[in-house]
């Protein structure tokens, strides 16, 4: 059986408490929110550079993947009564000289700490 996950797009005050930002992540808090996220989110610089836009890509082609992956990891929280899980995350990308449309996979992982949560690929923990 299906199941969608209802998306709130209200704005929630997130508990914002002393958390050392690394170098190596960067604040997704904002979009998460629409998601279902409560806490902060972060995803690790390898993970947002896999999800950039290429030459012939738009700037929401990045949005949508970004905000797909923050889905998935949410989904993939909500069913694992573990703080971590990891899955695969695919998307199409359309090569700039051939026009071929192919399918980019990541393995990803996200781990839900005390007030932070993280996504980012596997060999970014």
């Amino acid at each position: 059986m299906q199941m969608q996950l209802p998306l709130d797009f209200t704005n929630t005050f997130l508990v914002q408490e002393a958390i050392i930002q690394n170098e190596l992540w960067l604040d997704v808090s904002e979009i998460a929110q629409g998601v279902g996220f409560t806490t902060t989110v972060q995803v690790s610089i390898a993970l947002d550079d896999a999800l950039q836009p290429l030459q012939n890509e738009t700037e929401s082609d990045y949005d949508q993947r970004l905000y797909d992956a923050l889905w998935r990891a949410h989904f993939q929280l909500s069913l694992n009564p573990l703080p971590f899980a990891t899955f695969n995350f695919t998307f199409p990308r359309k090569d700039w000289k051939t026009k071929e449309i192919s399918d980019i996979s990541l393995r990803l992982r996200v781990k839900r700490q005390e007030q932070v949560v993280q996504i980012g690929l596997l060999q970014d923990y």
